[in-house]
């Protein structure tokens, strides 16, 4: 027996300490040299910014504006598509009139088909992007 800052220890106890001291090591040489710690922190929470009065007075404002776009511009599509040529090709016609009162017509049905169809394509376009505006 052997005594180590008062206290005794036997061979026993010294042969098992030695034991184990070993076995750690042995374990701590199979753990791999690169550990990969992620640390994931959540995502801050945004709370919203409360409008003042005047602030959602304006968006309504704003809103009804878009509203009154949109119901033009769907009223005038509707009104585009019910337009019918004449089976002659030549009852119908179309008419441009500049600011400075120079005039353009024609009765060509191929002309005013090509204008009508374009019209359209327009129309459709702005009602979309007035449809995309209008964020409740």
């Amino acid at each position: 027996m052997s005594k180590n800052n008062g206290s005794a220890v036997t061979r026993e106890e010294a042969v098992a300490l030695i034991e184990l001291v070993e076995e750690v090591a042995i374990t701590a040489t199979e753990v791999p040299e690169t550990v990969v710690l992620t640390v994931v922190k959540p995502e801050p929470v945004v709370v919203p910014r409360k409008l003042s009065l005047d602030e959602r007075i304006q968006k309504v404002e704003d809103l009804s504006l878009l509203i009154d776009r949109y119901r033009i511009l769907n009223e005038s599509r509707r009104k585009l598509q019910t337009f019918q040529l004449g089976a002659d090709g030549l009852s119908s016609s179309i008419q441009l009139r500049d600011a400075a009162g120079n005039e353009f017509r024609t009765s060509n049905s191929a002309v005013i088909n090509t204008v009508i169809d374009e019209m359209k394509r327009t129309l459709d376009t702005k009602v979309r992007e007035v449809e995309d505006l209008i964020d409740l």
